[in-house]
C-alpha cells in the first residue's frame, strides 16, 4: 500500500502560513474565526461600524481584504468619479490600495510576503490595513457622496 505525500509546506490541506498567520493573529490577541482551514475573519470596530478583514494565506503572500462599499446599486454615471477617487487614494497610500473584486465590491487590501514573514511585520501590515478601511471611512467616503447603511 502506498503511502500519500505531502508536499512541501503542507498539512492535510493546510499550509505552514496558515498556521504561522493562526499564531500571529492569537499573539496579537484578536479575535478570529476560522472559515474552512483556509482564511480567517477578524471583527473590528471602527467610528462607523463593525468591519471584516479576511486573512487568506497562500504559498507565497498573506492577503488581507476587506469589502467596504457595495457599488451594484451605484449608477453608471457616478462611477467613473468614484473609481477616479480610489485611484487617486492608491497614490496617496502606500500601506494599502483600494480596488473592485467580483462582487462589485469596493475593497481594502493589502499583502505581506511570505519569504521573511516576521511578528512585526505581519502586525504592521494588519495595523495598516485597518487604519486603511478607517481612512476610507473618514476621508474617502464622504468624497463619494454615498451613503451607507449602519
Amino acid at each position: 500500500m502506498a503511502c500519500a505525500r505531502l508536499k512541501t509546506g503542507e498539512l492535510n490541506g493546510m499550509t505552514t502560513t496558515w498556521f504561522i498567520a493562526k499564531e500571529y493573529l492569537k499573539r496579537l490577541e484578536m479575535s478570529f474565526e476560522e472559515k474552512g482551514r483556509k482564511t480567517f475573519s477578524i471583527r473590528f470596530e471602527t467610528n462607523a461600524r463593525t468591519e471584516e478583514i479576511e486573512v487568506f494565506p497562500g504559498t507565497e503572500w498573506i492577503t488581507l481584504t476587506t469589502r467596504v462599499l457595495e457599488l451594484t446599486d451605484l449608477p453608471d454615471e457616478d462611477r467613473q468619479y468614484v473609481y477616479e477617487q480610489l485611484l487617486r487614494a492608491n497614490a496617496r497610500l502606500t500601506e494599502v490600495s483600494f480596488g473592485i473584486d467580483r462582487k462589485d465590491c469596493i475593497i481594502v487590501r493589502n499583502a505581506i510576503p511570505v519569504v521573511g514573514i516576521s511578528y512585526d511585520a505581519f502586525s504592521a501590515t494588519l495595523e495598516g490595513h485597518m487604519t486603511g478601511v478607517e481612512f476610507f471611512e473618514k476621508k474617502l467616503l464622504p468624497k463619494l457622496g454615498i451613503s451607507v447603511p449602519e
